[in-house]
């Protein structure tokens, strides 16, 4: 997001711009597609965008699961295919939420009061606690996704990809904001529902589409885990942060594809 598409007014948009604007921005936002933005960015705009999270992480599930079909008949390691499936996931979206899973860790890992723990993760350096929530994230989802065979893994990436970014779109509405300013703080004003009640209805629709009943279950058990812990940072910091709401973005992820390869061993998916 450039200098000239930082938060303005709070004022909705009319007509058509009231749909596209707010599309393009969770493009822009949540990918590194070089999606123009013009003119100035309301508060309204960013919440507004959230209601298409779920869509933008539905493409890249989507993307992922192709790549994994290329990789498993390129090459004859399947954690190979994993590897670079979630190397590309990653560099599709600038890891942007792998930062903030690292300056979580490095804030909460420090073991430090709530005003110090909140500096340590507004610092741009990276600690060993962040390192080693990265290493462990990224571990774990390539173990997990080349245990699962092409089938196996579609349910996990494109509900999983999909139901992360939701994730953000309920911080907002049930945690208050931790800091005074900051980036995530833009999409915490105002507490509109609407753009996360859209979010919330799109990954039921995607999910049971998809996925039926298992795939519901999965949306259900991946978001439940993801924001109790949350509801425990929330508690030690006063609040969260847009680090911890990509933290939780990553969380999903990683879950998503845990939970996929039991279901997958006990034969549900």
């Amino acid at each position: 997001m450039t200098d000239d598409t930082t938060a303005d007014t709070d004022r909705p948009r009319a007509g058509g711009a009231s749909v596209l604007l707010p599309l393009t921005l969770a493009v822009t936002f949540l990918t590194r597609l070089p999606l123009r933005v013009t003119g100035a960015v309301t508060a309204h705009d960013l919440r507004a965008s959230m209601a298409w999270y779920p869509l933008v992480g539905l493409g890249l599930g989507a993307c992922g699961w192709g790549l994994y079909y290329a990789g498993l008949w390129l090459f004859p390691s399947a954690l190979l295919a994993a590897a670079l499936v979630i190397i590309a996931l990653e560099a599709a979206t600038g890891a942007l939420h792998l930062d903030g899973l690292m300056d979580t860790c490095d804030g909460l890992g420090s073991g430090a009061p709530r005003e110090r723990a909140l500096e340590i993760m507004k610092d741009s350096r990276v600690g060993a606690m962040g390192v080693f929530g990265a290493v462990a994230v990224l571990l774990i989802k390539v173990v997990a996704l080349g245990a699962l065979s092409l089938q196996g893994s579609f349910l996990p990436l494109l509900i999983g990809w999909s139901a992360a970014r939701l994730v953000p779109a309920l911080d907002v509405l049930l945690f208050p904001y931790a800091r005074k300013t900051g980036t995530g703080g833009a999409f915490a004003q105002g507490k509109s529902p609407w753009a996360s009640l859209i979010a919330l209805v799109s990954v039921v629709v995607i999910s049971g589409i998809i996925g039926h009943v298992v795939g519901l279950a999965l949306a259900v058990g991946v978001l439940t885990l993801t924001l109790l812990l949350q509801m425990g940072i929330s508690r030690k910091l006063g609040g969260l942060t847009g680090d911890v709401y990509g933290m939780g973005i990553e969380l999903t992820e990683t879950l998503a594809l845990v939970i996929g390869s039991v279901l997958v061993k006990w034969t549900f998916i």
